[in-house]
């Protein structure tokens, strides 16, 4: 996910905290829930309702279509000085700043409990022992202004230095306030509280639930101290007195006997008696979650949150509506060279009718120009989309537009060794010379998880004995991914074995019968689990992640692999081993041209150039870049441990210095 699409959600998801919490805040009072502790529970579960959210409903997804991914060699006469480095973009700012503020906040918090460490090997045992000392530990603090109770094992209750000067009716009600919060295990409440507020430093709306919580928390405590002690005036004279004194100490990690701005609204709840018949409370709680469950769903549809788009290879001018339905994996939508040399356009509408599993089972054109249907139906009818569609109908929408000159033209890159540029529909984007992917010849195993399932696994008796050291899933949603990963029978750091192999393609093909799986060695005795989606090509998507899959095999083919595979010109840029720069011919760099030259390579089973041939460029550039690439070597790519031939674009870029 990218740090665009990261702070675009996070905006979302605060957007979403915000209204929930400004709708659901009036809903104690609309109810006249009085209570303290109904009101507790009901502010409890707003706050969970707020962490909850991003999984109310399922992110909404879009499709990003790709064309090709080039690999370019920059020759730049003379050279340049290097560019100015410049500052990351304000969504990464942000998110770092909002990290940072986190942390400082969590610092705090530590430093807070690290205070109330030495707050307690500072103080002096309650002398005489009071009745109360069976269940805390009772101590003396000259550091303190307000009782301050924490720890779940060994509670401790700090006492102020003046608590002895209070008459026993006093005493007994401070005394019998914090055994409660003992009893109640409120200080882990606190904390847990606390760590959300220190995620959310930033949220306004979190600051302020949090403290009608700890105001309700208290306010419920002293209707229990006043039902038990039955000493309501002396309770108050406690509260006063503790208010009267010059505060010291307010520290986060543990509840205070009194916070000053608590004052008003604790005494009033102390002197005024509240009554609720168990029949109204619980109908008043049911009616205040129904209403939080519906501003739950309301909230996350005025916001929705994005998932990572997923990357399907359309041709230029193609856009594809689903009309809002998640997607699982589709395959891309070529645009017929016969409709693009004739300047056909339109849209196809074709109606469509998934099976149990979401797949595509039927589908036919409703509209559309007649020399564009058939590549839309049969893209369509290996589309699959997410089960919760599954045994439905509608409509889905490829719209066809002739592509400008520069969409239609290959992507190029601009300078630099090993970069690269690829194009998504709407944009151009960069991906720099560090990107790595697993490559096409990394691969030691392929196979498909519907065979498998059914017992037909390649032979994986090497890998046997293995330990995992990573699981990787490429082309799925990510709620997909989650529940897939969830249902995995291994995991990091565990041993390999056949039948977890074998589980682990049953769980696959329960998710998706496309799915693929692969083996790749990690190093010594790890491997790597990959799984996803078959098709055979590269993928790149915006946030400059890259993925190579392979066709799906069956176990009859593991043993013949194909004579040749395509792989993407930035995956086999990192195969290089000998890579002579091209020479700029004298006659181009007088005449003042530059461009690009896109070459087709066929790279024999030993790394060699074995056939090259122009696609497109400059005459008097083509052949200086012919020559420089047929002495290029790279390392011989490898499919089930056996060397095939690999078919790739290559760029090479002339440019000269202005």
């Amino acid at each position: 996910m990218s740090f665009n699409l990261m702070w675009a959600n996070l905006v979302a998801y605060s957007l979403q905290i915000g209204l929930l919490v400004g709708l659901a805040a009036f809903v104690p009072a609309a109810l006249r829930l009085r209570l303290p502790g109904a009101r507790l529970v009901y502010w409890h579960v707003l706050l969970a309702a707020c962490l909850l959210l991003p999984m109310v409903r399922p992110w909404k997804q879009e499709v990003a279509g790709t064309v090709q991914v080039s690999t370019s060699v920059a020759v730049v006469v003379p050279a340049q000085p290097a560019p100015r480095r410049s500052l990351p973009p304000a969504s990464e700012i942000a998110l770092l700043l909002l990290a940072a503020g986190a942390l400082v906040r969590l610092g705090w918090l530590a430093a807070g409990f690290w205070k109330l460490r030495q707050y307690r090997r500072h103080s002096q045992p309650l002398e005489p022992a009071s009745s109360w000392s069976v269940e805390a530990d009772l101590r003396i603090s000259a550091d303190l202004a307000s009782p301050v109770t924490f720890g779940a094992r060994r509670p401790v209750v700090l006492l102020p230095a003046r608590f002895p000067e209070f008459d026993a009716h006093m005493q007994e009600a401070i005394l019998c306030h914090e055994i409660l919060h003992v009893r109640r295990r409120d200080w882990l409440f606190t904390v847990v509280e606390e760590l959300v507020r220190a995620v959310f430093w930033f949220h306004p709306a979190i600051w302020w639930l949090l403290g009608e919580i700890g105001l309700a928390r208290e306010q419920a405590v002293d209707r229990q101290v006043v039902e038990m002690t039955s000493s309501r005036e002396e309770y108050v004279d406690a509260l006063l007195a503790i208010a009267g004194a010059r505060p010291r100490l307010d520290l986060a990690p543990a509840p205070l006997f009194l916070r000053k701005r608590h004052l008003k609204q604790r005494v009033v709840s102390v002197l005024k008696e509240v009554r609720m018949s168990r029949t109204r409370l619980i109908s008043a709680l049911a009616a205040g979650l129904a209403i939080l469950v519906a501003a739950c769903w309301f909230v996350t549809g005025a916001f929705p949150l994005a998932a990572a788009p997923q990357v399907a290879n359309d041709a230029p001018g193609v856009t594809v509506d689903l009309g809002g339905a998640g997607v699982m994996h589709r395959t891309g939508v070529a645009y017929p060279a016969a409709a693009l040399k004739q300047g056909v356009q339109g849209t196809v509408v074709v109606e469509v009718k998934l099976d149990a599993n979401g797949n595509v089972s039927d589908a036919h054109v409703v509209s559309g120009p007649d020399e564009l249907r058939s590549v839309a139906l049969q893209s369509v009818l290996q589309w699959h989309l997410m089960k919760n569609l599954a045994g439905s109908s509608r409509q889905v929408s490829i719209s066809f537009g002739l592509p400008d000159s520069a969409s239609a033209q290959p992507s190029t890159a601009a300078a630099g060794v090993g970069g690269g540029v690829y194009r998504v529909t709407g944009g151009v984007y960069r991906v720099g010379g560090g990107v790595t992917a697993p490559a096409a010849g990394q691969l030691s195993a392929v196979m498909m998880a519907a065979a498998a399932a059914e017992g037909h696994l390649p032979p994986q008796s090497i890998w046997v004995g293995r330990t995992v050291k990573g699981i990787n899933v490429y082309g799925l949603p990510d709620q997909v991914r989650a529940d897939l990963l969830a249902q995995l029978p291994v995991h990091e750091g565990e041993t390999l074995s056949a039948d977890s192999l074998q589980n682990v393609a049953r769980v696959a093909n329960g998710i998706d019968e496309h799915l693929a799986i692969r083996v790749v060695s990690a190093g010594g005795d790890g491997v790597t689990l990959e799984i996803m989606l078959p098709g055979g090509v590269v993928t790149a998507t915006a946030a400059g992640t890259m993925t190579a899959t392979l066709p799906a095999v069956s176990a009859g083919d593991n043993a013949t692999p194909p004579a040749r595979i395509r792989v993407g010109g930035n995956v086999q840029q990192t195969k290089l081993v000998s890579q002579p720069p091209p020479v700029y011919p004298p006659l181009a760099k007088q005449a003042r041209i530059q461009g690009v030259v896109k070459l087709n390579a066929t790279i024999a089973k030993d790394g060699t150039v074995q056939h090259l041939e122009a696609i497109s460029g400059h005459p008097l550039l083509i052949e200086a870049a012919m020559d420089a690439v047929r002495q290029w070597v790279y390392q011989p790519t490898l499919l089930n441990g056996q060397p095939v031939e690999v078919q790739t674009d290559i760029d090479v870029n002339f440019t000269l210095s202005q």
